[in-house]
């Protein structure tokens, strides 16, 4: 038996009816804010995002939460940038076929991937994708594989960002900075 916090709803949601369901559940455990409170009043304030169909809520992390857009997408629901430390995207980050900004909240919309079948041999192979690229791993152990998924066409990709991180704020700032020297050089 599978345990799992998936919701799939009768019939697609709007995300602002879906995101008053998810806060309902929440109010019966604790009156303060939640950070859906934080999610419900930004997203409602976008009528192109709070319009978006889901049928199914997936979950969610520390900062942000998921769901399972009607056309077969991921949306993720996050207070703060997708990457840590704005770091450039990776071959190994999740495809984002859309993005933005929605008040103090952003918004991701993403390629769906797959998790059945993945042994804890694929977490080794990310972890050395996250070191090539210069990076370390972070919060990613052996087993997790529920961090990782899988492409239809059979690529492994990272479904949590904050689990590729710079190894310290110094990589971080000479890589923007090796990246806005290279932008100068390109434009002359």
């Amino acid at each position: 038996m599978e345990i799992t916090n998936e919701v799939v709803y009768k019939r697609p949601l709007t995300l602002t009816g879906a995101l008053q369901e998810c806060q309902k559940s929440d109010k019966r455990i604790s009156a303060a804010e939640t950070r859906l409170d934080i999610f419900l009043k930004n997203v409602s304030k976008n009528k192109e995002l709070s319009n978006i169909k889901v049928s199914k809520y997936l979950g969610r992390g520390s900062s942000a939460v998921v769901f399972e857009t009607s056309d077969g997408n991921i949306l993720k629901l996050t207070e703060t940038n997708h990457f840590p430390l704005n770091r450039p995207v990776q071959s190994f980050d999740v495809p984002i076929y859309k993005h933005g900004k929605a008040g103090k909240i952003h918004y991701y919309v993403e390629e769906k991937l797959f998790q059945h079948g993945l042994s804890e041999g694929f977490v080794s192979i990310m972890k050395d994708m996250i070191k090539a690229a210069g990076l370390r791993p972070y919060d990613l152990l052996d087993g997790d594989v529920f961090q990782l998924g899988m492409s239809k066409e059979g690529k492994l990709y990272l479904l949590d960002p904050e689990c590729a991180k710079y190894k310290t704020i110094f990589h971080a700032i000479f890589d923007k900075m090796k990246r806005l020297l290279t932008k100068c050089r390109h434009y002359g």
